[in-house]
């Protein structure tokens, strides 16, 4: 009945943004399978791995871990470069049953996006699907090395903070 009710959720999360609109019973069911998950959330506040880590990882070359790249368009990301041994799954098409078969949930789950973003809600649909040694990597692809559109985040990034905006205490 567990994983019935996760399923559920998930499915009503992906229609969500489509439909905009759900029954007050999809809303129950969405409600526990959020709650259940940041419940499981660790105490150090999230299940990302840093760029070195990873890095660790590809050269002690065990293979214990699958690194997953959801960058889209695959031909101007994944294909102009990612990381070694990366497999590539679209992060639109990331929770269709082909491409949930090729992770195993016996191993580690890395997954990275452009900036961190996008591979946070991946990461959010695995651990309500039971992938509990799923993380993403820290700040994404940006973190690991620099290129399109990782230099113009940065730079807007740059830009935003130079600003000062106020803060309240």
């Amino acid at each position: 009945m567990k994983r019935f009710a996760l399923a559920a959720a998930l499915a009503a999360l992906v229609a969500a943004p489509a439909a905009l609109a759900i029954t007050d019973a999809e809303y129950t069911v969405i409600q526990k399978a959020a709650n259940q998950y940041l419940q499981a959330i660790p105490a150090n506040g999230n299940f990302h791995v840093s760029a070195e880590d990873v890095y660790k990882r590809i050269q002690s070359g065990k293979n214990d871990f699958v690194i997953v790249d959801v960058r889209v368009p695959k031909d101007k990301k994944f294909d102009q470069g990612h990381l070694p041994g990366a497999i590539f799954i679209a992060s639109d098409q990331f929770a269709r049953p082909e491409n949930l078969a090729k992770l195993p949930k016996d191993k580690d789950i890395i997954v990275h996006c452009d900036t961190g973003q996008v591979q946070n809600k991946i990461l959010t649909v695995l651990h309500m699907l039971g992938y509990e040694k799923a993380y993403a990597m820290k700040w994404g692809y940006m973190s690991w090395k620099v290129a399109p559109p990782t230099g113009l985040t940065l730079g807007e990034i740059n830009a935003s903070i130079t600003k000062n905006y106020p803060v309240e205490k």
